[in-house]
């Protein structure tokens, strides 16, 4: 039966704009966690496309912040390998969906506050058609199978910050039972710096705003483009198993993280290092790792989030690229990634790094 390997990557992160600043992050980690600046008020940082030859000029309206995390993160592959070789290859996209652009909603405000709602009557006119299409979560799905000239099958998932590990799980199960020549990209983009996440956290209280906090998520944004196949030769790791529990639920508890360790123990024993999920949220920190100490006592756990962030349906496949450039991993490491999703569930992908 036919493996699963990661092949090559490309990245695009709020602290690593490429493949080079992300191995640079992993060496100096200990240094960037204890200085990781901390800050009063989030704010998005302004995306734009680093190599603009990649889009075609129709096609720029139509562009949202997502795709061009995206089209970045394919950038930084193209400078690795050739993306021609890619026009086969089957696709599939984890990404947050664009939020709706506020300029129309602006343009009424400043037509006079104490006449709003009679001007916004004048919405229907004033709004873009082409925002329709920038809205789509479709969008970085067309935009890098149109740059690689890729007809292949596209397939877009959204199973919350489970996404990137549903999208690998999928990926791994094509690579093994089909005849994908040229392998398997997953697009996998992510940004908790919007105003909707930033609204929605805040308002729980769940976003970390100084250092006196001690529970709350450290929002930041990424892409990742993942290129996996069957061939092992110069792969980065082999994908072992992924197991996916569905539990719709908002938080899990120390049962949930219980069963679902010992299925993967009963499978493939105990891993040299855990990489938990803790995204920062003390309670649910709590649960996940008391399971860990009571189903693997022996195993050395790691988190990345106080360097990268929390980056939501991008945290699983960034965290095994962390894996992948982090000098203290050796290779033939046995890796195992934990990752949760709200109302969907929870998982967990086991590896070893090549």
């Amino acid at each position: 039966m036919r493996r699963s390997y990661i092949k090559n990557y490309g990245v695009y992160h709020q602290y690593a704009k490429s493949s080079t600043d992300l191995l640079s992050l992993m060496t100096y980690k200990s240094k960037t966690a204890r200085n990781f600046p901390l800050v009063n008020i989030y704010s998005e940082s302004k995306i734009s496309i680093s190599d603009p030859t990649l889009i075609k000029r129709e096609d720029r309206a139509v562009l949202n912040t997502i795709s061009k995390l995206s089209i970045n993160a394919l950038a930084d592959l193209g400078k690795k390998t050739n993306l021609k070789f890619l026009s086969k290859a089957r696709l599939y996209s984890a990404c947050d969906s664009e939020e709706h652009n506020l300029n129309t909603l602006k343009e009424v405000v400043h037509k006079g506050a104490d006449d709003f709602w009679k001007n916004l009557s004048y919405f229907n006119k004033l709004d873009n058609p082409l925002e329709m299409l920038r809205l789509l979560p479709t969008n970085p799905l067309y935009h890098i199978s149109k740059i690689l000239s890729n007809h292949e099958e596209g397939i877009p998932l959204r199973s919350a910050s489970l996404s990137g590990m549903s999208a690998l799980k999928m990926a791994k199960e094509d690579i093994i039972h089909n005849d994908v020549k040229q392998g398997v990209l997953i697009i996998n983009s992510a940004n908790m710096l919007s105003s909707d996440i930033l609204t929605v956290f805040g308002k729980f209280g769940e976003i970390r705003e100084n250092t006196s906090m001690n529970s709350g998520i450290i929002p930041s944004w990424g892409s990742v483009i993942l290129h996996l196949d069957h061939d092992p030769h110069e792969a980065l790791a082999e994908i072992i198993s992924i197991i996916i529990h569905y539990a719709p639920k908002v938080k899990y508890t120390h049962e949930d993280w219980k069963n679902i360790f010992i299925e993967q123990k009963k499978k493939h024993g105990t891993p040299d290092i855990i990489i938990s999920y803790d995204n920062g949220i003390l309670e649910q920190k709590e649960a996940e790792y008391n399971s860990i100490e009571k189903i693997f006592p022996d195993a050395k756990v790691m988190n990345y989030k106080l360097i990268t962030g929390y980056t939501g349906r991008l945290n699983n496949i960034l965290d095994i690229l962390c894996c992948l450039n982090d000098p203290e991993i050796p290779n033939g490491c046995r890796l195992l990634l934990n990752g949760t999703g709200i109302n969907y569930g929870l998982g967990c992908v086991f590896l070893t790094k090549k």
